[in-house]
């Protein structure tokens, strides 16, 4: 079964009562529902440059040329890892479903087949940095397959427990105590328990053999029905876990009954504790009032384009949201109430945060899916999907050098040129789900985003954005 029509119960009930209000309302639409899909060309733009940024105010040109690569295959969700070498590992892949593998910076690309039967909903791909053991996962009640070439050969990974639904998430680090054979890192695996969608569970699983064998940690971090507050969402949208390096404590972004917050455990998922990083103003139901208040929504459902989560009701959705420095800073990114990406940073370890700073250029006017990706110096890298005219979406690329000053600078570009938008209508489930971008650092130093381009049908374009030092 296609993940299209597993769509979480709540949300899928707020599309049709949306639907059904956009019917009512034809009389709003704007001007014609025809959309001009735009044919991507791979390359880099060396007449275009980041524009360095600060305290909402354009400082000047930036130093990064940005550049756009299509697979030249269509994908479902997009992910992205990246080996010591270079090599760019994107998931997922369709018809037939797998992975596309570049060892030339994109220039050229191969396809990776999965074994038979693989589902490609909520495809989420995951390098081990320690062993550089590559791990793919779906939603449900699918493995985990796990490769030490590059997706030339698969093993599966079987687990203890079937209460496995969607927005599963790989991750790894040392074990609080390490081990003195065998594979040297855990791999973590949590997902959403059932029913799903904005009354959902979360719920982890741990690996000590490689990814062979999964077997539930202890409690669940958050259980269906924890959340007692009417006024907003009941279950928990969570993104990639971290593991500290120093000690195995796991901490994992979450966005749980009106809050933004990081479970933490100290005994590899045995228990859990949070801290909260800030609460939401307004109740859940804001953001389908904010979706039937989008032309360009309605425009896109009267042209016939079914796209039931706009970006307006996935404000909290969230994947590689978290990441940590080598000084053991935590940087947090996700979307403030005025559907902006902020960037939080926290020196203790998620028990306090700064003040969130936003992090998007002027000019943009609404972002969703923001992630994060740091590196040992504390360089931040940034993708998200923006639109600059709540019209047509594409992709952008941010880097900071010093992200944790009192106004930090950032260089951004959007990964297409000017009138060639990624999404030429409203983001972002019109080809199919499309809920998170992933960012990645290259050896090199540039910066690697993933992305999909929306096509007239069927899946949409797996394409890669990157910004390089000129």
């Amino acid at each position: 079964m296609k993940h299209f029509n597993q769509t979480p119960v709540a949300l899928a009930l707020a599309g049709v009562v949306a639907l059904i209000g956009a019917k009512l309302i034809p009389q709003l639409l704007e001007g014609n529902t025809s959309t001009q899909f735009v044919q991507h060309v791979s390359g880099c733009h060396d007449d275009r440059s980041t524009v360095r940024h600060t305290g909402g105010k354009v400082a000047g040109a930036g130093s990064y040329m940005p550049c756009l690569i299509d697979t030249g295959m269509r994908s479902g969700e997009p992910g992205l890892a990246i080996t010591n070498d270079g090599t760019l590992l994107r998931s997922v892949t369709t018809g037939p479903a797998g992975i596309a593998v570049s060892s030339d910076d994109g220039k050229t690309w191969v396809r990776r087949v999965l074994p038979k039967d693989t589902r490609t909903g909520i495809p989420d791909g995951y390098l081990d940095p320690v062993t550089q053991r590559y791990f793919y996962s779906a939603l449900g009640e699918s493995p985990v397959y796990a490769s030490d070439d590059l997706g030339k050969t698969w093993q599966l990974g079987t687990f203890d427990s079937p209460d496995r639904y969607d927005w599963n998430r790989v991750f790894s680090g040392r074990p609080v105590k390490p081990r003195s054979g065998g594979y040297p890192t855990n791999i973590y695996y949590c997902n959403m328990t059932q029913p799903g969608g904005f009354v959902t569970g979360a719920r982890c699983f741990k690996s000590v053999d490689g990814g062979r064998s999964f077997k539930t940690t202890g409690p669940d971090p958050y259980k269906h029905g924890d959340c007692k507050d009417p006024t907003q969402p009941r279950g928990s949208g969570f993104g990639r876990g971290i593991v500290d390096p120093k000690d195995g404590a796991i901490y994992m972004p979450i966005h749980f009954c009106g809050a933004t917050r990081v479970v933490v455990s100290h005994d590899e998922g045995a228990s859990w504790s949070e801290h909260i990083v800030r609460k939401d103003i307004g109740g859940g139901g804001i953001g389908v009032l904010r979706a039937l208040a989008s032309p360009a929504w309605r425009k896109q459902l009267m042209s016939g384009r079914a796209n039931t989560v706009p970006a307006e009701m996935a404000l909290t959705q969230t994947s590689d949201a978290l990441g940590m420095d080598g000084a053991e800073r935590f940087y947090y990114v996700f979307n403030d109430d005025d559907q902006l990406p902020v960037l939080s940073w926290s020196a203790d370890k998620g028990r306090t945060w700064s003040k969130p700073v936003r992090i998007n250029p002027p000019g943009v006017l609404q972002t969703v899916f923001t992630g994060i990706a740091v590196t040992p110096e504390g360089r931040v890298g940034i993708s998200y999907y923006g639109t600059t005219d709540k019209q047509v979406w594409t992709g952008y690329l941010g880097i900071s050098d010093n992200p944790t000053a009192p106004l930090p600078t950032f260089e951004t570009a959007a990964v297409t040129r000017p009138g060639k938008p990624l999404m030429p209508e409203a983001c972002c489930w019109a080809s199919g789900p499309q809920e998170y971008t992933i960012p990645r650092w290259a050896p090199d130093g540039s910066l690697w985003g993933a992305f999909v381009a929306t096509v007239p049908e069927g899946d949409a374009q797996g394409v890669l954005g990157r910004l390089v030092k000129r």
